[in-house]
């Protein structure tokens, strides 16, 4: 079995934890060696793994390993992965068993993301870098995903959507069909997106409408 490292030990990382529980029993891939984070203090964290260092620490690590960002916002994830500049750390992608590909041979999707619990992807769906699809979140056919965005859980994605950049979706939150939303912007819980947006907008409501925030 490959190492592999969890790059954040908040509430979400424990999340991840399971989820490569849950991998291993299905197919023994992974030997975990524990977390890493800036905050927490060395030692016991989650059963009976241990928060082993901060970030940077991982750089320092001489065996090939593969690591999990476990961040549950777009910001954090991108602060995480400016820090591993290490060419010993590889960024697979983390499946939980229970999640769903409608047709897995149409689906073009890069490194680092993690689908989680009872998700579903349909066809012909294209997915960039390190996105994060919490338990329950549906995405329809011919969706384009960019890189570091979060989805919350139950997040309903329909078809044709396209999605920039570093979003934030709230749970319960959705996207109507061939609809377009930018980068940097965040869809508060149970918003729905009727309409196209752009970059750095805060939505809510249903229809969801710019905050101002």
């Amino acid at each position: 079995m490959k190492k592999i490292a969890i790059a954040g030990a908040g509430g979400f990382s424990k999340e991840i934890c399971l989820t490569i529980g849950d991998v291993n029993k299905i197919e023994s891939r992974w030997e975990c060696i524990g977390f890493f984070d800036d905050k927490v203090p060395l030692g016991s964290f989650f059963m009976d793994y241990k928060v082993l260092g901060s970030i940077n620490d991982l750089n320092q690590i001489g065996e090939e390993t593969d690591v999990i960002v476990a961040a549950g916002k777009s910001q954090n994830i991108t602060s995480i992965l400016k820090q591993l500049n290490s060419g010993k750390l590889s960024f697979p992608n983390l499946f939980h068993p229970s999640c769903q590909f409608v047709h897995f041979e149409s689906l073009n999707i890069g490194k680092g993301n993690i689908i989680q619990p009872y998700s579903s992807l349909s066809a012909d769906n294209k997915i960039g870098n390190f996105n994060v699809f919490n338990a329950g979140v549906r995405v329809g056919h011919d969706t384009v995903i960019g890189n570091y965005n979060t989805f919350a859980t139950a997040t309903l994605i329909s078809g044709g959507v396209e999605i920039g950049d570093q979003n934030d979706f709230g749970m319960n939150s959705g996207v109507l069909q061939y609809k377009k939303v930018g980068s940097r912007n965040v869809i508060g819980p149970m918003s729905i997106l009727f309409k196209n947006i752009k970059d750095d907008g805060h939505y809510m409501g249903v229809p969801a409408m710019a905050t101002g925030v």
